[in-house]
């Protein structure tokens, strides 16, 4: 675990958890977005969203806010981190980050129970959006998309029946979130360390988790969040 102290005279410093899939970028921002907002201090760093799930979970590494990417590394897909993490608590708000469209995240990271959205390299942005959570707020930077608390996301997601949740694994996710950006399945291979043979079958295999009758439509489905 990578930790880092820079808590502020005077008062309670806000602890911040960060999770990003590239090693230098989450460096850079555990020592950024203390010089961005002053009062915080980072607990600890981290590129696995499944170690960052496990910490939030336990009161002793808890952090006060939670800063995941939507794009991590072995599949995994940020929105399944963060559905997970609010399936088991209603603590710790949870602020995506990303580099690409805030307009293609912005709606499905609040159905996964989030309460913000924000561009990794805009730290005006970034500062706004950690003083709504702070004060137990959310953070939109999309016309349209409303986030939820912790405590009503919370609520949503354990009384949601199973039938309405995404029913694809992060890797098949991940996939469908790069064929809708117009990646091919070799160069998807390539990133995957994978046969195009097996980004295909699970290509197809998120069609038929999806009730789609094309790979477009599959694409179109997760695109929209209208899975349900």
């Amino acid at each position: 675990m990578d930790s880092l102290d820079n808590g502020a005279d005077g008062f309670q410093p806000l602890r911040l958890a960060i999770v990003d899939n590239d090693p230098l970028t989450v460096k850079l921002l555990a020592q950024a977005v203390p010089r961005w907002v002053p009062g915080v201090q980072v607990m600890w760093y981290t590129q696995s969203g499944g170690d960052a799930a496990r910490k939030c979970t336990n009161p002793e590494l808890a952090p006060d806010i939670l800063m995941l990417d939507m794009s991590l590394n072995d599949g995994e897909s940020g929105l399944d981190v963060c559905r997970l993490i609010r399936s088991d608590t209603d603590k710790v708000p949870v602020l995506g980050i990303t580099s690409f469209s805030l307009t293609y995240y912005a709606a499905k990271l609040a159905a996964a129970g989030a309460q913000g959205l924000a561009t990794k390299s805009d730290s005006s942005m970034m500062s706004l959006a950690i003083s709504r959570l702070r004060r137990g707020g959310t953070f939109s930077p999309v016309s349209g998309v409303q986030f939820e608390t912790t405590e009503e996301a919370h609520r949503r997601i354990i009384s949601e029946p199973a039938s309405t949740r995404p029913k694809l694994s992060a890797q098949e996710a991940r996939i469908l979130d790069l064929l809708s950006q117009g990646r091919k399945y070799a160069q998807i291979a390539e990133e995957f360390g994978v046969t195009e043979s097996s980004i295909r079958t699970q290509s197809h295999r998120a069609v038929k988790k999806l009730n789609a009758n094309t790979l477009s439509q599959a694409i179109a489905i997760w695109v929209t969040g209208t899975w349900q």
